[in-house]
C-alpha cells in the first residue's frame, strides 16, 4: 500500500464536519487548491484540505484533488447514497481510511443515534477503514484530538521510516 492517508468526516448536512476542520487549524478554513501546514505539537505536516463535501459543492474529486495524489487529505463527505463513489475515489488510490462518522449530527432531530441502510459503513470496514462513530451534538475538540493524535503517528511513522 502506498504511503497515503485519508482522514474522512461523513456527516449529514450541518452536522459538524465544518466545525471539525476549524476546530482542527484553531481557525476557518476552505477547500484550497494546494496543501497546507496542519501544526500538532510542533511537527509541521503537510495536508490537503477539502472542506465541502464533494456532494454538497455538487463536484466531483477529480476537479478538487490536485494532480498529485497529496500523502494526506482530510475531506469531509455527504451521508448520501452516492457518498461510495466519492469513497471509491480514495481507495482506487490506495488511501488508508480514517473515518469518523458524525452520528448523530449537529442539527439531526434525534439525540439517538442513527442508523441507515446505505450500507457505506460495512462497505468502508470491508475496505480496511477505520471507522469512529463520535457524536456531532458535543464539543468537537475530544474527537478532534482524536484526529490530531491519529494524523501525528501515522506521519511520523512513516517519516522515521525515510530517515533510517
Amino acid at each position: 500500500m502506498d504511503d497515503k492517508l485519508l482522514i474522512a468526516v461523513l456527516g449529514n448536512y450541518r452536522s459538524g464536519k465544518t466545525t471539525t476542520w476549524t476546530s482542527l487549524f484553531n481557525k476557518t478554513v476552505r477547500t484550497g487548491k494546494l496543501e497546507r501546514t496542519l501544526k500538532i505539537r510542533n511537527v509541521e505536516i503537510p495536508v490537503f484540505l477539502i472542506n465541502g463535501a464533494p456532494l454538497e459543492r455538487r463536484s466531483e474529486l477529480k476537479y478538487i484533488m490536485p494532480k498529485h495524489d497529496p500523502s494526506i487529505v482530510l475531506c469531509s463527505f455527504l451521508y448520501h447514497k452516492n457518498v461510495k463513489a466519492n469513497f471509491d475515489y480514495f481507495i482506487n488510490r490506495n488511501y488508508e481510511i480514517y473515518l469518523q462518522w458524525l452520528n448523530p449530527g449537529y442539527e439531526d432531530e434525534h439525540d439517538k443515534t442513527l442508523f441507515y441502510n446505505i450500507g457505506i459503513i460495512n462497505y468502508l470496514m470491508q475496505n480496511n477503514a477505520l471507522v469512529s462513530v463520535r457524536n456531532g451534538k458535543h464539543n468537537p475538540e475530544p474527537r478532534v484530538a482524536d484526529i490530531r493524535e491519529y494524523i501525528l503517528g501515522w506521519y511520523l511513522t512513516r517519516t522515521a521510516q525515510t530517515d533510517d
